[in-house]
């Protein structure tokens, strides 16, 4: 791990991460070595999980949606299967991903097919662990918004009583989906990750340190 240090007129250490994946440390003028070489170890963790977190959602290499490409859905890999048909349908079908189209030949077609099924998808199943842990907890969410995200895998607005959840969510395992709708849930209550945040998430769903660790392993 490679850490840019900065230079700067500031009194404290400001750590960042960014997602392009760069780790950027600004130091007041008279820092010392051994000073910088204990912030980075002291926070050594922390930014390893960032950058875990950050290599997660980097783009991967463009699809062409064709026969045999591979496919995530809810943790497993499917391969895909374009099947020339007169009607328009994503289903999944044993250990393939089938797309029925018109258009066999047309790649933006096919990639909106794709997405449609995947937020269609998402839809259904984003709904229900919401509706499930939101009564479990007594929250009300107003809204509940699924797009695509770069930089995270939820977010959520306490004052609109709002949820953000990011659509590639749906290619993950369940229990890793659970953990990040009950977390943005908890910000309702709790906007900050303090001890009272971390209290809470532990009473409703005591082995999310282990959920949240297999979930940054599988992505």
């Amino acid at each position: 791990m490679q850490a840019k240090i900065i230079y700067k007129d500031i009194k404290h250490f400001i750590l960042k991460v960014k997602p392009s994946l760069e780790v950027t440390l600004s130091v007041p003028r008279c820092a010392s070595t051994q000073e910088i070489d204990h912030i980075l170890q002291k926070r050594k963790k922390w930014i390893e999980n960032a950058l875990q977190r950050f290599q997660a959602l980097q783009p991967k290499a463009p699809q062409e949606f064709v026969s045999g490409e591979d496919f995530e859905y809810l943790g497993k890999r499917y391969r895909l299967k374009v099947i020339p048909s007169t009607q328009e349908e994503v289903r999944i079908n044993g250990g393939f991903v089938e797309l029925l189209t018109k258009k066999e030949h047309d790649f933006l077609h096919k990639q909106r097919l794709i997405k449609r099924w995947y937020q269609d998808r998402a839809k259904e199943c984003f709904g229900a662990l919401l509706d499930f842990y939101a009564t479990l907890l007594g929250f009300e969410v107003k809204t509940l918004r699924i797009r695509t995200m770069t930089t995270r895998w939820g977010s959520c607005n306490p004052k609109r009583a709002s949820i953000n959840l990011n659509l590639e969510l749906i290619k993950k395992d369940k229990r890793g989906i659970e953990y990040v709708v009950l977390h943005e849930l908890a910000h309702l209550k709790y906007p900050y990750h303090n001890q009272d945040f971390y209290r809470f998430v532990s009473l409703y769903m005591p082995d999310w340190k282990e959920r949240k660790r297999q979930f940054l392993e599988r992505i």
